[in-house]
């Protein structure tokens, strides 16, 4: 009786560390798209790769459309460790980590291919030791806006001079205000989280986007008129406090750090068809008005932007290197 009483109590025990072991960590992640955005759906990927590669040992919840606070904030967050993980702009994360602040530099990136050789290389990693060393923010990959474009609720774009006059949005990174300023526009920082009711209201005219995320939160009811200006690529940062990092065994560190670089392939993919898919659908189902600009006149008064910002910020190797990457 006592032997059965004894093997009883021990399975007991082991279901129980069993259970245990299968929620050992619980980190919440938070961004500042809607639920379903290809971001969102990005870092959903990411969460369930996480889980499989650890067994269940470490769960990650998701909350988006800034349920943790605007992106910078969330940011903030990961630096004092009051946040375990975020998918921010990299213009957010600026603030705490400078070199960042590059990548808001327009035309930057010659092509998809271009993006994915400076995220899968030398680059990356040197961005991830910096944030790191100095800053306490891990970069564990990175995903892709793709190219974005502007949208605006005054008139349709097709050359430099219909920009003039227009408060375009811009996201507040050291690149940000001066393309759209060499463009011709009034810059106007603000949060994300505004856009849609300051579009509505008028305090801006304009913004700009990807395809995928202006439909997502239904931009294009309150500024029909769309350019494809292409003119940035936006990486969008998958990163994690050092804190955090620090305290999870380092077989659950490996599997972050490796499922969050597959996502963002995966997400690279994924991005380019759905924005394709965004634009078509707002044109053909909600009328939005699509206009082309010449690429040579936005090119020449936006690339000499990249070594302006890359001067100021003391990052010219960094630079470099983006560009020679293949």
């Amino acid at each position: 009786m006592k032997m059965k009483l004894l093997i009883t109590v021990l399975a007991s025990a082991a279901v129980i560390s069993s259970a245990a072991f299968a929620q050992e960590f619980t980190l919440k992640l938070g961004h500042d798209q809607a639920d379903g955005h290809p971001y969102d759906l990005g870092v959903e990927h990411f969460a369930e790769a996480v889980n499989a590669a650890t067994n269940g040992a470490v769960e990650i919840k998701i909350y988006p459309g800034a349920q943790l606070g605007d992106s910078a904030e969330q940011v903030e967050g990961l630096k004092l460790g009051t946040q375990d993980l975020a998918l921010a702009a990299f213009s957010h994360a600026s603030q705490f980590c400078k070199e960042l602040g590059l990548f808001g530099a327009p035309f930057l990136f010659r092509d998809e291919a271009h993006f994915a050789a400076v995220f899968s290389g030398e680059v990356a990693d040197t961005l991830d030791e910096d944030c790191q060393n100095r800053y306490d923010i891990n970069l564990l990959g990175t995903f892709t806006s793709g190219y974005r474009l502007l949208f605006n609720s005054q008139r349709p774009v097709s050359s430099q001079a219909e920009l003039s006059g227009l408060k375009i949005r811009v996201m507040g990174g050291e690149a940000d205000a001066m393309t759209w300023q060499v463009f011709g526009a009034i810059p106007a920082p603000m949060p994300y989280s505004e856009v849609y009711t300051a579009l509505q209201a008028g305090v801006i005219d304009g913004a700009e986007n990807e395809p995928a995320s202006i439909l997502a939160n239904k931009f294009y009811e309150a500024a029909p008129f769309m350019t494809l200006t292409r003119h940035l690529v936006l990486p969008m940062g998958l990163f994690a406090s050092s804190k955090v990092m620090n305290d999870l065994p380092e077989e659950y560190r490996e599997a972050i750090r490796t499922e969050a670089r597959n996502a963002a392939r995966w997400q690279w993919d994924f991005m380019k068809t759905r924005n394709e898919d965004a634009l078509k659908e707002m044109q053909e189902k909600y009328g939005v008005t699509v206009s082309e600009v010449d690429p040579v006149v936005f090119q020449g008064k936006g690339e000499p932007i990249q070594d302006q910002v890359a001067e100021k910020l003391d990052v010219t190797d960094l630079l470099a290197a983006v560009r020679s990457a293949e």
